[in-house]
């Protein structure tokens, strides 16, 4: 079971299930690569305790059979021989090189009467062990003088192995083996195809009075195994073991994750949720895609709740100028010609201020959609150079600038002139003769504070204020607009603004409507 708190990276996942698939064939070739050395190493200690051995009774036959050592045998060349020092296994096959098939031997005239004589009583004894190895036993002109296997009476010293041992040097290798000889299977088992030879000098008192030569196939892996099937099916076992790991911990930090956040989308999809699953995700990319995903359903669910109230605002707000309107023109056309001239002239009027509210809430609305579905506009500005440059904003106001004004702001210069322009409008239309506009830094964030003197508003509206179509001016041609564009201004900027209810301290104003926009600062 997965630690609840533990993610891993999307990558780091996919690597690690790559190295595995790549890991475990090179390791279990790697392994029986090391293995087949091993068997190759283990022959080749049975040989040398072989040789050893032969070599120790060699010598005390020979020493029984004869008191004229120097007739019989030849000095001994390798100077740092130590027949008391014990010998190591040294083949591999991963580096050391494999040389041609052991030469057979040529025809030899006659050994050595004295190295036969002992060879004599050998040769049962080689026959009676129980050994795979191919021993033979050389006088010291190299001439097989006892052996358990064919040979008897042949000339080996074409063999460098032999020529070594007879001037006192022990030697290790590894011949091929004739190809008439070769298993089938060599091509996949590297150790069937080889055999290996040791050889040691049969040293008497410095003279060096014949050589032994073992050779044998090292046990191969195939064999080996049989011999090891125990251990191989746990082996596999623990290989079945790991690809199943492998198989859970890619299904419940992979398959199983995005099945269910795919299950989650879809629900959401048909309505049957309402919020997509984030937890339980393993990995750090699945959990940011959840979190995305959970996020842009939410987005959606509020833009398309955004656009049913919107519709159900608009069809109301369009319903009463449009009904009105109607009502009109069926009056004027029952009784136009009944009508005195200011008669007709009133119902005229009415058409035309509820055509210029219509005017008035499509263009407001336009405006309201483009601050809503603008993307993030690029740039920045200051209260100081928007209200230099903007001689729109003079509509009777008296505007005065305080703190900082010249703090540069993260949104561009015609949002920015956008939401004050809207801001000195509403205090003008709810009679404001000053707006106060502040600038300064509020820990974290750049504050636009603005209040004006007007009559404010009601406290069981302020609530309400920045919801479309909300106005109390709706007689006047209010289209209750004007905050939300600006809210939606400076969203898009990553910026706020909030309603501040009037204070009773003694600095403040206890009347007027006062706002408050924050920008996070850079």
């Amino acid at each position: 079971m997965l630690l609840p708190w533990v993610r891993f990276r999307l990558r780091t996942v996919l690597v690690v299930l790559s190295l595995f698939v790549l890991v475990l064939p090179v390791a279990g070739i790697q392994v029986l690569r090391l293995y087949e050395s091993a068997l190759v190493r283990q022959t080749e200690s049975t040989l040398i305790a072989h040789t050893d051995f032969v070599a120790a009774t060699f010598r005390h036959g020979f020493r029984e059979a004869t008191a004229e050592l120097d007739a019989h045998s030849r000095p001994l060349a390798n100077t740092d021989h130590d027949a008391t020092k014990r010998r190591r296994a040294v083949l591999d096959l991963a580096d050391v090189d494999v040389l041609a098939p052991l030469p057979d031997g040529r025809q030899a005239t006659a050994g050595d009467d004295v190295a036969i004589q002992v060879g004599h009583a050998v040769t049962p004894i080689l026959q009676d062990v129980q050994t795979r190895a191919d021993i033979r036993v050389t006088d010291y002109q190299g001439i097989v003088v006892a052996t358990n296997a064919a040979g008897l009476g042949t000339d080996l010293t074409v063999a460098e192995e032999v020529a070594s041992a007879l001037d006192g040097f022990q030697l290790s290798r590894l011949r091929r083996i004739a190809q008439e000889d070769r298993p089938s299977f060599t091509a996949f088992v590297r150790g069937a195809a080889v055999r290996v030879i040791v050889t040691a000098p049969i040293v008497l008192h410095d003279r060096v009075v014949g050589a032994v030569v073992a050779s044998q196939t090292p046990s191969t892996i195939l064999g080996a195994l049989q011999t090891k099937r125990f251990l191989l099916l746990q082996a596999a076992g623990l290989l079945f073991a790991v690809v199943v790991a492998t198989a859970i911990f890619a299904t419940r930090t992979l398959a199983r994750p995005i099945r269910r956040l795919v299950t989650s989308a879809e629900r959401v999809a048909a309505g049957d949720a309402v919020e997509i699953d984030v937890g339980r995700y393993r990995t750090m990319e699945l959990a940011q895609l959840a979190a995305s995903v959970a996020a842009m359903a939410t987005s959606l669910q509020q833009r398309t709740q955004y656009v049913r109230d919107l519709a159900r605002s608009i069809s109301h707000e369009f319903k009463t100028p449009l009904a009105a309107m109607a009502g009109t023109l069926e009056v004027l056309g029952d009784h136009l010609d009944d009508m005195t001239p200011e008669e007709r002239r009133h119902f005229i009027d009415n058409l035309a201020g509820d055509v210029a509210r219509l005017e008035s809430l499509t263009r407001r609305l336009l405006e309201l959609a483009r601050a809503d579905m603008r993307d993030q506009a690029e740039g920045v500005s200051n209260v100081a150079a928007v209200l230099a440059n903007a001689a729109q904003l003079d509509t009777g106001v008296d505007v005065r600038l305080g703190g900082d004004p010249h703090v540069v702001l993260p949104i561009d210069e015609a949002s920015l002139q956008a939401v004050l322009k809207i801001l000195v409008d509403n205090a003008r239309e709810h009679g404001a003769e000053t707006l106060d506009i502040h600038v300064a830094a509020d820990g974290d964030e750049t504050v636009i504070r603005v209040n004006d003197d007007g009559r404010g508003i009601a406290p069981g509206d302020a609530a309400r204020i920045f919801e479309p179509f909300f106005t109390t001016r709706r007689e006047q041609g209010g289209t209750g607009l004007g905050l939300a564009i600006a809210k939606a201004l400076l969203a898009n900027a990553d910026g706020t603004i909030d309603y501040m209810p009037p204070t009773q301290s003694a600095t403040e104003p206890s009347t007027g409507a006062r706002f408050r926009i924050g920008f996070r600062r850079q």
